[in-house]
């Protein structure tokens, strides 16, 4: 079955779409050649006829990675249709009926059609309209991006069954590295002998690369900004990431854009450090149960990861404390005016613990009632320490071999500043790694 269009449009509305969609006038569009590591996961998908979701945190590039995977279908450009509702004009579900049936109409109804949606939570009641395409449109495959997964995952129990998301993340180590065409890949079989082949002669090179990537290299838009330029990185993550975060979450829940705000500040003051719901809801001067929604928001708009105490039993975990990581180190020097010079400080082994943990999904920590704790366990268990410094002692690994004796576990990391060595302690194995190392190992 086929919706019948009718389609009566502003002229300005016609002509904006036009011009979002410059392909169905033969005119090329110039993007960047980068490609993040999603773009090629998405592609495998486009086949399906479930609707394709790519959410994440703003400024990472899901409107980019979105007019690549444009750049890249091989139908007819006017099967093609690009609509952001950034456009205040297009926040009007009538609006975008109109559009969508506009394109609908001039569109080879024969042939794969694909539309694109941006920011889709902006629209009003969203969901509903593309579940009406969704069921009604042979043909069709709908591509939606949203910054605020609080409002995309609303519509997902209306589109059950009807929707696939991706996790656009921050850019990684490893694709910051690839943008500076460095090696970034490494065999794991044996990382000692490929660290010498491949790394060795060139560590400044990649520490120099770890240190601008946990000031802005999070943000494609900053790759290629030099670190002498602060006070326009230090605003563009403040105003365009972290503040326009939040006003999405106030505007959303018609909460108070004031006190979350004061929130993440606090969060990014204690980055990678225990907290309690109690405490900081003291400080706010609100009740606990409101600061549990805020940080609830927080984490679902991707600017916060929640980490609980490694145990079996989940409901220790829920009863445990629970650290929690601001998604990059960039947003807690921004937020916090850190000079770049913070990295030479103990505050750098925060920020790198924190990087660390948010690249390892479902990841915990562990801490003992006798307060012996390792920052990162990962989801299979095993053991990494953070003691980002060029010495460790004997008392840095102390906890990570507790660890490993009561969970008996033979492997441990300890993530350095620059250390790369192996110990045989206690019959359990204790790499020592750079954390840029360790950082591309991940990701290889």
């Amino acid at each position: 079955m086929c919706i019948v269009i009718v389609v009566i449009m502003e002229e300005r509305h016609k002509l904006l779409l036009i011009k979002l969609n410059p392909w169905w006038n033969n005119q090329t569009v110039t993007l960047p050649t980068f490609e993040r590591d999603l773009l090629q996961e998405i592609l495998q998908y486009l086949p399906y006829k479930q609707v394709l979701t790519i959410i994440g945190l703003r400024r990472v590039g899901k409107t980019i990675i979105m007019k690549q995977i444009i750049q890249k279908i091989q139908e007819p450009k006017q099967n093609i249709c690009y609509i952001s509702f950034d456009d205040i004009d297009f926040q009007d579900y009538r609006i975008a009926e109109d559009l969508i049936n506009y394109f609908l109409e001039y569109s080879d109804k024969n042939k794969k059609r694909y539309l694109f949606l941006d920011e889709i939570q902006k629209l009003p009641h969203w969901a509903d309209l593309i579940k009406t395409y969704y069921d009604n449109e042979e043909n069709l495959k709908i591509i939606l991006s949203g910054s605020a997964s609080l409002e995309v995952k609303k519509g997902k129990e209306t589109l059950a069954g009807r929707i696939l998301s991706f996790h656009l993340p921050v850019v990684s180590f490893s694709e910051y590295v690839r943008y500076f065409k460095k090696d970034h890949t490494i065999s794991t079989d044996n990382i000692f002998r490929e660290y010498d082949l491949q790394f060795a002669e060139k560590k400044e090179t990649y520490q120099t690369l770890w240190n601008e990537y946990l000031i802005k290299g999070a943000f494609p838009e900053l790759i290629d900004i030099p670190l002498s330029e602060k006070e326009y990185i230090t605003k563009y993550i403040k105003e365009s990431v972290i503040e326009k975060s939040i006003s999405d979450i106030a505007r959303i829940t018609n909460e108070d854009e004031k006190l979350i705000y004061e929130l993440f500040r606090l969060l990014a003051n204690s980055n990678a450090r225990l907290f309690e719901i109690i405490n900081l809801a003291n400080i706010l001067k609100i009740n606990r149960n409101r600061l549990s929604h805020y940080i609830s928001l927080l984490e679902k708009s991707f600017l916060i990861t929640i980490a609980y105490n490694y145990t079996a039993s989940v409901a220790k975990q829920v009863r445990s404390n629970k650290k929690q990581y601001i998604a990059h180190s960039s947003l807690v020097i921004a937020i916090l005016d850190y000079p770049f010079e913070v990295l030479t400080t103990e505050l750098s082994g925060h920020l790198v613990e924190g990087v660390i943990t948010t690249s390892i999904k479902n990841s915990s920590f562990w801490r003992s009632p006798q307060k012996d704790e390792v920052d990162i366990i990962t989801k299979e268990g095993f053991p990494i320490e953070v003691k980002y410094q060029t010495q460790i002692t004997s008392n840095d690994i102390r906890s990570l071999l507790k660890f490993c004796k009561k969970f008996r576990k033979d492997k441990g990391i300890v993530l350095t500043k620059n250390l790369l060595e192996k110990h045989n302690i206690e019959n359990i194995d204790i790499q020592y790694l750079p954390a840029w190392f360790y950082s591309l190992m991940q990701h290889s």
